[in-house]
């Protein structure tokens, strides 16, 4: 594990992908840090957290002082470092986190899962079980199959984009939403929803759960 400090700003890739998207994911980002904030549930650990833009313009003083950003790609995570003046970050996987059990009472991610394969997808859950306190909530954003005519329209230019990105990635996607997308991925993983705002353009959900409680024998 690396906690990174220091200045990188000019990580090309990064600074590509927040011209790219930073715009298409402001809202998103901000209404992932409105259901932590609301819930007050910290410390709070973003993964795949990527250019660290999820931490960016947080208000001060809701407890936004507790967030940890997690990124495998030790350039990305020097480069959110440096657009994210004193937001510790680790570089580390997201299938195999560095911390102790519990440690953490909110962990959230954005676009993270449709892209891995089925195993890492569902390691990465074992661990974010394995890290939320007792009361804890897991906060995911990511791709649902449509539910409407909407929705169908709206998930044209981001469908095109993932067939854009090809490779496995594309292939991961595809089995993802076979498997019905991110609702059918939280229960198979043994998550219970909280809430959700359910988002046409893009066919897209922001989902809060929890662990649920198995069932009794």
């Amino acid at each position: 594990m690396s906690r990174i400090r220091g200045k990188y700003p000019w990580y090309l890739p990064g600074r590509i992908y927040d011209f790219a998207l930073g715009g298409l994911l402001r809202g998103f980002r901000s209404r992932v840090a409105a259901e932590v904030g609301a819930s007050g549930l910290y410390p709070w650990l973003d993964i795949c957290c990527g250019t660290g833009s999820q931490f960016r313009n947080l208000t001060p003083g809701l407890g936004y002082d507790s967030a940890f950003g997690l990124d495998l790609n030790f350039n990305m995570v020097r480069y959110a470092a440096a657009r994210t003046p004193g937001r510790p970050f680790v570089c580390g996987d997201a299938a195999c986190l560095p911390f102790k059990a519990g440690s953490f009472r909110t962990v959230s991610v954005s676009f993270g899962l449709h892209e891995k394969s089925p195993a890492v997808r569902q390691m990465m859950m074992d661990e974010a079980k394995r890290l939320l306190a007792g009361d804890g909530r897991l906060v995911t954003v990511d791709f649902e199959n449509p539910w409407n005519l909407k929705s169908s329209i709206g998930s044209l230019p981001t469908r095109v984009i993932e067939r854009l990105a090809g490779g496995d990635h594309y292939r991961n996607c595809q089995k993802f939403l076979r498997r019905g997308g991110l609702r059918a991925f939280l229960r198979e993983s043994g998550f219970v929803e909280c809430s959700r705002r359910d988002i046409e353009a893009g066919s897209i959900s922001i989902v809060v759960s929890r662990v649920g409680v198995p069932p009794s024998i």
